[in-house]
């Protein structure tokens, strides 16, 4: 918290403000005030954290449907396990704290970012796979917007504000 906000909240809660202000008013303002930060935090790593969202929910949605992938048939059992769309949904919750954490770990971003990346290669092989072999277009979309997430991996792998330039 920097300075200016400590002495606006200092200013806030000044004695005589708060003996005009009853319980309810004071727990929205500091609730606000809560939200405000986090705001302010997320804004910081505003792509990791969508991508950290997006991950949840394809973590989500495969831990939902069982049948999701049906080839390579040799291979299903793998494919739709419950503990691959875990890994989704914990890479997707290491994302979201990452940035709520302030994301200034390198390390931390790192194995993040390696991790989402293998899990939307992988995402994206299994789908090309299926339009090309059992001739199911409907998946063309979706490989398209998953090589567009991997391009955005890329620029935060790139240009991330914890990357450490060498010089």
């Amino acid at each position: 918290m920097g300075i200016s906000q400590t002495t606006q909240l200092r200013d806030l809660f000044s004695k005589e403000h708060l003996m005009q202000m009853d319980i309810r008013e004071l727990r929205v303002m500091i609730m606000l005030q809560e939200i405000k930060i986090l705001w302010q935090t997320a804004r910081l790593n505003l792509l990791h954290l969508i991508l950290g969202s997006l991950l949840t929910a394809f973590g989500i949605v495969l831990l939902v449907n069982d049948s999701f992938f049906y080839w390579p048939p040799e291979w299903q059992w793998l494919f739709n396990n419950d503990l691959v769309d875990a890994f989704a949904i914990m890479v997707g919750i290491g994302l979201i704290a990452f940035v709520f954490s302030g994301g200034k770990s390198q390390l931390a971003n790192a194995v993040l970012l390696a991790c989402s990346a293998f899990f939307l290669m992988m995402l994206t092989v299994l789908q090309l796979g299926h339009v090309l072999v059992m001739h199911d277009y409907s998946r063309l979309l979706s490989i398209i917007a998953l090589i567009g997430w991997l391009l955005v991996i890329q620029y935060l792998a790139v240009f991330s504000k914890t990357v450490k330039r060498r010089k």
